[in-house]
């Protein structure tokens, strides 16, 4: 139990962190990035994202793959686009799209039904970047990464809309927050997301669950990372032992003497975009990726 309250306590706290300030940069701190607003049919309501365009996009007829960066607990869609390395992805021949979620934990809420996050993820957000840019519309041509909370909600979105993702990158997830623990508190708030352990709701918004439930065959490549003084490395540990088990391929980093921080996110993110980029400079898509 105190694992859990330590846990919580983290959670918790994000927000009143420098690095996860709620302040919203304005627009030419982000640029050549934009703020977009989506409407979103899930949640009854535009969000906010911010997208990145390829630099070649404007001169040329190309359709482009696409990452979408999940941001942490206590950030926002501005999170990503303001590391000093986030610029430089325009170069990349790729879109790059973080939706804003709040402390959502991308899911469909078990406790709200008006909070469907993860319907607003895999059908509003892509279908409106799909409709509104030049994309590879297709699994190939997709990949979703994100960094703690983002992390966590990148590996259950990935394994459990694996038809829609061809890769998944998991930075310093707190995969043991959905575990099936009955004795889990479930006065929490967050708990409250998932559902009670032990139930169909709480399995499939858990990666674990769904790590040990998917057919190998349709697993996305998976790119795991985690610093070795993080409080979650032990879930990220156990995570991994899950797929070894299984024989799922699976790459997994683990960084010294790092925590619960950009200083793992920051190289990690660029290495998972080095590993997509070479993924998609051989040729993955290109009898699609341009209009006919």
């Amino acid at each position: 139990m105190r694992r859990i309250a330590l846990i919580a306590a983290v959670l918790s706290s994000w927000s009143g962190l420098p690095l996860f300030g709620h302040a919203q940069p304005a627009t030419s701190d982000i640029a050549p990035a934009t703020v977009v607003s989506v409407p979103s049919a899930s949640l009854g309501r535009e969000q906010v994202a911010t997208v990145l365009l390829p630099a070649s996009y404007r001169t040329s007829q190309r359709r482009y793959p696409v990452i979408y960066l999940l941001h942490g607990g206590g950030q926002d869609h501005t999170a990503f686009a303001t590391r000093a390395w986030f610029r430089a992805l325009a170069t990349r021949d790729m879109i790059v799209v973080t939706p804003s979620v709040g402390d959502s934990w991308y899911v469909n809420s078990v406790a709200d039904a008006t909070a469907k996050y993860e319907d607003f993820v895999v059908k509003d957000l892509i279908e409106y970047v799909d409709g509104q840019y030049r994309t590879m519309a297709s699994r190939d041509g997709r990949a979703i990464a994100g960094v703690s909370m983002g992390a966590w909600g990148a590996m259950m979105l990935g394994l459990k809309h694996h038809q829609l993702f061809a890769a998944v990158g998991a930075l310093s997830a707190p995969f043991g927050i959905s575990r099936q623990d009955p004795k889990m508190d479930m006065t929490s708030r967050t708990q409250q997301r998932f559902g009670a352990p032990e139930t169909p709701d709480r399995r499939e918004r858990d990666p674990g669950t769904l790590a040990s439930t998917i057919p190998v065959e349709s697993v996305p490549l998976l790119y795991l990372a985690c610093g070795n003084q993080d409080i979650f490395v032990a879930d990220n540990r156990r995570f991994v032992e899950r797929l070894t088990a299984r024989k799922i391929p699976y790459e997994y980093r683990e960084l010294s003497p790092f925590g619960h921080s950009w200083d793992v996110w920051d190289g990690q993110l660029v290495a998972f975009v080095d590993v997509m980029s070479k993924r998609w400079s051989q040729g993955l898509g290109r009898v699609q990726d341009r209009i006919q």
